[in-house]
């Protein structure tokens, strides 16, 4: 049942994606094809996918938006047999979504600002226009076959193997205080005089 549930949720919010993908295309005129794969490989793709992560990231967070993204990415291409340039293609006009998505998080700031931008529609023609400066400036992939290469950047651990060692006890020990002050005041932090007390026997 959740699982029907989720299904329609999902594709629901892929019908909104794209209704915004044929009304931006009619305001700023980008490539769009014809059929029931009028968005597909093609500039309407790259707007649609840029699109999506970035108001998926600013109604929940980059997190979710990326995981989601790289979660359609997936079932694409071992359910659909999408090709590898379609999805770098995909993968790349994704994160230049989430990047557009803390650009407008930065300028607004404020959540609650935020939210009456999303209530009032005026979110989605932010998003769109700085979808289509990245368009028009040739930072999006419009085709599979461009040459460039989506990479994630990942953190590099520089910890040695003692430091991360050293830092896994620490936490371990950090969750089983967490765990021992809950029990005894029924919260995880020490804001009482008694939980003070109780934090700094509790330290080393």
């Amino acid at each position: 049942m959740a699982k029907n549930k989720n299904n329609i949720v999902r594709q629901s919010y892929n019908n909104y994606i794209y209704e915004q993908t044929k009304k931006y295309q009619k305001k700023y005129g980008f490539e769009i094809g014809k059929g029931s794969h009028d968005a597909w490989n093609n500039e309407a793709d790259a707007f649609k996918h840029t699109f999506m992560s970035a108001d998926m990231a600013l109604k929940t967070n980059v997190g979710i938006s990326k995981y989601k993204g790289d979660e359609h990415e997936i079932e694409g291409r071992t359910k659909m047999g999408q090709s590898a340039g379609e999805e770098n293609m995909d993968r790349w006009n994704n994160a230049e979504g989430r990047k557009i998505a803390q650009k407008i998080a930065k300028e607004i700031k404020n959540p609650f600002v935020l939210k009456a931008y999303a209530l009032s529609g005026r979110l989605e023609d932010r998003i769109a226009e700085e979808v289509m400066k990245k368009m028009r400036k040739g930072d999006l992939i419009t085709h599979p076959n461009d040459k460039r290469r989506y990479t994630e950047t990942l953190k590099k651990d520089t910890r040695s193997p003692s430091q991360k060692l050293d830092d896994e006890i620490r936490e371990k020990y950090k969750r089983m205080k967490n765990q021992r002050l809950q029990r005894v005041f029924g919260k995880s932090s020490g804001s009482s005089g008694k939980g003070r007390c109780l934090n700094r026997l509790l330290e080393f």
